[in-house]
């Protein structure tokens, strides 16, 4: 039933700056065109309707999908203010309106100063120091789905830096992947050459919890496709985007048991498990400042001293309670002594031997 009266009174609204109905409007433009077409046989060029569009478009905003982009930051001021102006200065997606929700967790630098002087417009989030980064972005989704009820959550490190493309690209891969799917972005190194530090994982043993990526860790990124979608059993915090309902089905990333890392690939495979279709868009790229992440990681060659301590300190990648608690929510609990073996030995080995031979 389509009551004109309300619409008149709807748009009348909208002209007084009351309601934003630049949305309902354009739906009833469609309609027009359709009863146009279909019921007085009139034939609509599409041309017709986009230029319609066009000239709509300067005098409200349409707008197709919200987006809120989760960035939660500690003590990154500088890295921040670079991401935060590439988010701003993003090209061609007119129709997508993107929020970004930055959760500064105890922060002691000039974090708040330079957000509230030169993105004031930007949604800042308090935390009180030890949120750390999984219940920063849980925080972060919470605000947003208050807030905005925002059609897609995008998660990104503060440290994250992106095209000028990058968020149609995601759109427009989570509009041709369908509904169900969480997409995720591959990882690029800061510096030329330019290498692939995250491609997606193509197989997982599911017996021995072995994964095999689709490149190999480091690959040249002149050496992988520029485009396509691609099932992947892991996701990382740089680029993924996902739907609220999907957030809200998993119960968001698991914050009690991987506080600072683990918690994007624990929400990979549960998903995975659930029926939902995890892919990796090689067109979306986010280049990460591979030297800063966590301390110990094998392809930093730190000392023997912090690399043998990053298994014992409770907020580093190879600490060992969080491997235990991830092979027990996904593995075979009788062969956890099993993979946590394997992960010591394939981590030393990485540290001591493959890393040593390849230049980040």
């Amino acid at each position: 039933y389509f009551d004109v009266e309300k619409c008149q009174q709807k748009y009348l609204m909208h002209l007084e700056g009351k309601v934003n109905m630049a949305n309902e409007i354009w739906k009833w433009i469609n309609l027009e065109v359709w009863f146009q077409e279909f019921i007085d046989k009139k034939i609509v060029k599409t041309s017709d309707s986009q230029i319609l569009k066009k000239q709509l478009s300067n005098y409200f905003e349409i707008i197709n999908m919200v987006v809120c982009a989760i960035i939660p930051t500690y003590n990154r001021a500088s890295y921040l203010r670079t991401l935060l102006t590439q988010l701003s200065s993003q090209e061609k997606c007119e129709e997508v309106k993107l929020i970004p929700v930055v959760v500064v967790d105890g922060s002691t630098d000039n974090t708040y100063e330079m957000l509230a002087s030169e993105f004031p417009k930007v949604h800042v989030l308090k935390g009180p120091g030890n949120w750390w980064w999984t219940k920063s972005v849980n925080e972060g989704i919470k605000i947003s789905l208050l807030t905005y009820q925002p059609d897609e959550i995008l998660f990104l490190n503060d440290d994250s830096q992106i095209a000028p493309q990058y968020i149609q690209l995601l759109v427009d891969s989570a509009e041709s992947a369908g509904d169900n799917c969480i997409i995720g972005s591959i990882s690029v190194t800061d510096k030329e050459p330019y290498k692939v530090s995250f491609s997606g994982v193509k197989e997982m043993n599911w017996f021995l919890l072995k994964k095999k990526n689709y490149y190999k860790s480091f690959e040249l990124l002149e050496n992988i496709p520029s485009s396509g979608l691609f099932p992947t059993y892991a996701l990382n915090g740089r680029g993924t985007l996902i739907k609220p309902s999907i957030l809200r089905d998993l119960g968001f990333l698991n914050a009690r048991s991987f506080p600072q890392y683990g918690s994007d690939d624990d929400l990979a495979l549960r998903a995975w498990k659930k029926g939902y279709k995890v892919l990796i868009s090689y067109s979306c790229r986010v280049i990460d400042r591979t030297a800063d992440t966590s301390k110990g990681a094998a392809y930093r060659q730190d000392s023997k001293l912090v690399f043998f301590k990053s298994f014992f300190i409770w907020n580093s990648v190879n600490y060992i309670p969080k491997q235990i608690l991830f092979f027990y929510y996904h593995g075979i609990k009788i062969l956890i002594p099993f993979y946590l073996l394997k992960f010591i030995l394939g981590t030393s080995y990485a540290y001591l031997f493959k890393y040593k031979k390849i230049k980040i």
